[in-house]
Parts: C-alpha cells; structure tokens; sequence
C-alpha cells in the first residue's frame, strides 16, 4: 500500500477493510476532493481544529459541505466559548499541513 498514515496504520492494525486515494499536493477543500473522486460531497469529511478557552484543543470531523456550529460545540464541551484557530496555528497544534489534517491528529498529545 503507497499510503500510510496514522489512519491507515490504525485502520490496518484493527483489519478494517478500507480504500486509500491518492490525491494531489496542493490543498484541497472537500469539494474539490470529492469531485476529483467522483463521489457526492456528503461522503467527504473533513477535520477541523478547535481551541477552547482552557484545556487541549479539540478536532471536530463533519460532512464535507458543512460548517461547525462553534455554539453547539462549545455548549456540547461545556465550554463558554470555543476558537476555530488560523491555518498556521492549527498547523503548529497537530503537527500536519492545513489540509491534511487527520482525525487522529491529537491522539498521543
């Protein structure tokens, strides 16, 4: 298999069946994605960083098309307040390109 990440080496390690795509380099939004792949855009999740006022940052992973409502999120945390972080500080929370930030991103830190 050409890609390993932390998700496929988890999806691997638990033998979940799964198909990998390779994608371009560039950024690409889940639109873009899911119309490169031929599928409905529905399908495309994407992981977006959230900070809190206190405490480790969270990652909400929603439907392609959708935004995070950043007042339920916060209310579902019990939180007053959540922050959607810039690219570059996202980028310096996970570890990984804006873009290509993985579900699993924040999962030993």
């Amino acid at each position: 298999m050409s890609i390993m990440n932390n998700v496929t080496r988890l999806l691997a390690a638990k033998k979940i069946p799964f198909t990998a795509f390779d994608l371009p380099p560039e950024k690409l939004g889940a639109s873009e994605t899911a119309r490169l792949l031929g599928v409905d855009a529905s399908l495309v999740y994407k992981t977006i960083v959230v900070t809190r006022e206190k405490g480790k940052p969270v990652l909400a992973v929603i439907p392609g098309p959708h935004r995070v409502d950043l007042k339920l999120l916060a209310a579902a945390l019990g939180e007053k307040k959540v922050n959607l972080p810039t690219e570059r500080e996202a980028e310096n929370l996970t570890g990984l390109q804006a873009g290509g930030i993985s579900p699993l991103a924040l999962l030993n830190k």
